[in-house]
């Protein structure tokens, strides 16, 4: 990803610290949709499937605090906004 570093006053290469650990986490996110249709049931069934449901809600902050990271650069390791893709 191309980016302008304020610290280098550059352009330079943006990079992600979590690159591959991001793709799963996207992944993360997904995991709910197939569970939809079932979910009354799983509701109803409060002492192991409702505590698991719960688990991977709370599994859900570290997943978008890693999303969210913003990239910084290859450089010197400052936060970088990324550049206008040309169209």
């Amino acid at each position: 990803m191309r980016a302008h570093c304020e610290r280098c006053d550059s352009e330079v290469r943006g990079i992600y610290r979590h690159a591959s650990t991001r793709r799963l986490a996207r992944a993360y996110l997904l995991i709910p949709i197939p569970i939809i249709p079932i979910l009354p049931m799983m509701a109803s069934d409060y002492v192991v499937s409702l505590p698991l449901l719960m688990l991977y809600m709370l599994g859900i902050g570290p997943v978008l605090a890693i999303i969210r990271d913003p990239p910084t650069c290859w450089e010197c390791g400052a936060i970088v906004k990324a550049l206008p893709q040309p169209s």
